[in-house]
């Protein structure tokens, strides 16, 4: 007998916090976030582990599932969005994961700096303060390398470590989305 195979979603962990203050025009981008990333890094973004934003990921999604936010990150479509990966492998950063749909509140950022220099950086970057941790009723997160992770088999989704975090930096993704789209 087949299994069939459990549907899946990308995210991103990158909610985009780490913009430079002078805000790059679209047009001047190269549509290879490897080549800004390396190319170009404190001009585009102050935080070594964000989303450039340029867009690869976008080029690859053949759904036209991931869009370039207001923050100048990249988000997915949970609607448009069918799991097929391909975004994943287009992220130079490693910032895209596939997760459950059902799954909907996770850490926007990957970043492995300690709090202080997470806090030079980004407005909205993971400071490894624990207060997530301590206030979830399943025991569900976790602080490693200087950032939360959920672990979505024992998150009951009740969005207590969102509300605690004093960041912003967990949210539910369908709030994410009706606000940015």
């Amino acid at each position: 007998m087949v299994q069939k195979r459990k549907k899946q979603i990308a995210i991103v962990q990158c909610s985009g916090g780490s913009r430079a203050a002078e805000e790059v025009p679209r047009s001047t981008l190269s549509g290879d976030c490897r080549q800004t990333a390396e190319g170009c890094p404190e001009e585009r973004v102050q935080c070594k582990w964000g989303c450039p934003g340029d867009g690869r990921c976008m080029a690859a999604c053949k759904l036209g599932a991931i869009f370039i936010n207001d923050h100048g990150v990249a988000q997915v479509d949970r609607e448009k969005c069918k799991g097929c990966g391909l975004c994943v492998k287009a992220c130079p950063k490693g910032l895209i994961q596939m997760i459950a749909p059902e799954y909907t509140i996770f850490p926007h950022c990957a970043s492995l700096d300690t709090g202080a220099e997470t806090r030079k950086a980004c407005s909205v970057g993971c400071i490894a303060c624990r207060i997530c941790e301590k206030n979830c009723p399943a025991d569900a997160i976790k602080v490693a390398d200087n950032h939360a992770i959920i672990n979505m088999e024992r998150c009951i989704a009740c969005g207590m470590c969102a509300v605690k975090c004093p960041r912003g930096t967990i949210l539910d993704a369908d709030q994410i989305f009706t606000a940015n789209a």
